[in-house]
């Protein structure tokens, strides 16, 4: 097939977006405007990428695949600008065919170009745009590089070229009897351009709901989709339920069988199968197989949770393993430490893990039983089979087989309410 070289314009200020990040960085579905656009580019089997930026755009850079050619227009925002920054380039074949993609046009498919192009190919047009089944344009067009050095003759065009956006090269084009024609979507969705808030949030229906289909064709349940919230990088295993208000981000992955929500958020973490998450956070983190989480449990980056483990209500786990079949079942604190298998930690009991300069670990060592309301003070060894009794503050190493109790023994003072006046009758 000829030779396509895409040129993205991402040279718009973008002023109603009332922002100050470059329209192009704004995220859909947690992914950059603009990398929706470059993806979809790459799809369209393309040979090479230019991406026109200028002052109003900086950082996006950063956001492009290093393949990319950037071609910095300085104060400039015209297409007719970016097209003379790669006039050399063009030159060396004017036998290819360029794609001029604005880059505030996220919701456009790969497959869509491709078929552009190849509609552009067959009816030997010198040039296509592409268009809504009422014949709306969009500014996407495809046009011969032959044409486009026409747009360098002053005697042809009657203008510099610098002062041209896609309408003025798509008027002259129409004008001169270019043989130019439009390929036709059928889904007009695909050609949302996004200029402000309100179009930002069309374009992130469009691809949520296109995202959430392709987990339901591989098999996921999402129940109430339209409450969910789901980044395009995340993998959901089949036959995975997930419930209202639940959001997954960045580059999760969820096994089979799991049951994610209502009301969970998951992000850059992986949780094995049949794990169980309600109205739980789980940030940067693994959960193994057969693990239930929550409701309103938080687990913060760096924890590594085992397989057949009970993590309940109102329990924080913060940089910390736990081994398998240990149960932290409700009311807990668990940081900077590690918990063996088999372990029973008990309701309200915590490991004190900041001495206000530093933090320590804490080592819980298998099966061993940790009663409620306990603090842990690190950094301190529970060692195998201990147990520590409820109430307890332990600051030393606790042998194996040992109890520990570090508390005050009780002490009795009869009529004590009614001497001090506080009786109720």
């Amino acid at each position: 097939m000829q030779e396509l070289t895409t040129i993205i314009l991402a040279s718009s200020e973008g002023t109603d977006m009332k922002s100050a990040k470059p329209l192009y960085a704004h995220e859909i579905c947690g992914q950059a405007m603009i990398s929706y656009v470059v993806e979809a580019g790459f799809r369209a089997s393309l040979d090479s990428l230019v991406v026109a930026l200028n002052n109003s755009t900086d950082g996006i850079e950063a956001l492009l695949p290093d393949s990319s050619i950037i071609a910095h227009q300085g104060e400039a925002v015209s297409t007719g600008n970016a097209i003379s920054l790669v006039k050399s380039n063009i030159e060396k074949n004017p036998d290819r065919t360029i794609l001029l993609l604005p880059g505030n046009y996220p919701a456009i498919k790969g497959e869509t170009l491709t078929a552009a192009f190849e509609f552009h190919i067959s009816k030997g047009n010198m040039v296509t745009v592409i268009s809504t089944p009422t014949g709306s344009l969009s500014d996407i067009c495809f046009i011969n590089a032959e044409a486009i050095l026409q747009l360098f003759d002053l005697e042809i065009i009657g203008k510099d070229i610098n002062e041209l956006n896609i309408t003025d090269i798509l008027k002259i084009y129409f004008k001169k009897g270019v043989k130019l024609s439009s390929y036709t979507t059928s889904q007009p969705e695909e050609l949302i351009m996004v200029n402000n808030r309100q179009s930002l949030n069309e374009a992130e229906q469009v691809i949520q709901k296109r995202i959430i289909n392709k987990h339901m064709e591989n098999g996921v349940t999402f129940h109430f989709p339209s409450t969910c919230l789901i980044h395009p990088k995340a993998q959901i295993g089949m036959d995975t339920e997930i419930y209202q208000g639940t959001i997954i981000k960045g580059e999760s992955i969820i096994g089979q069988g799991c049951s994610i929500g209502p009301n969970s958020m998951i992000e850059n973490s992986i949780l094995g199968n049949d794990v169980s998450a309600i109205n739980a956070v789980i940030l940067q983190s693994q959960v193994g197989n057969s693990t239930n989480i929550g409701p309103f449990a938080y687990i913060r980056p760096g924890s590594k949770i085992g397989d057949h483990i009970k993590i309940g209500d109102f329990v924080e786990i913060k940089n910390s393993v736990i081994g398998n079949n240990s149960k932290v079942p409700h009311l807990s604190y668990i940081g900077d430490s590690d918990i063996g298998k088999g372990v029973n930690i008990g309701c309200g009991s915590i490991t004190v893990n900041y001495d206000g300069k530093k933090k320590h670990r804490t080592v819980v060592e298998d099966n061993a039983f940790i009663g409620c309301n306990v603090n842990l003070v690190s950094p301190v060894l529970v060692k195998k089979n201990a147990f520590v009794g409820a109430g307890s503050t332990i600051t030393k190493e606790v042998p194996e087989y040992s109890l520990a109790i570090a508390r005050s023994s009780q002490t009795i003072i009869a009529d004590w309410v009614k001497k001090k006046g506080l009786d109720k009758k």
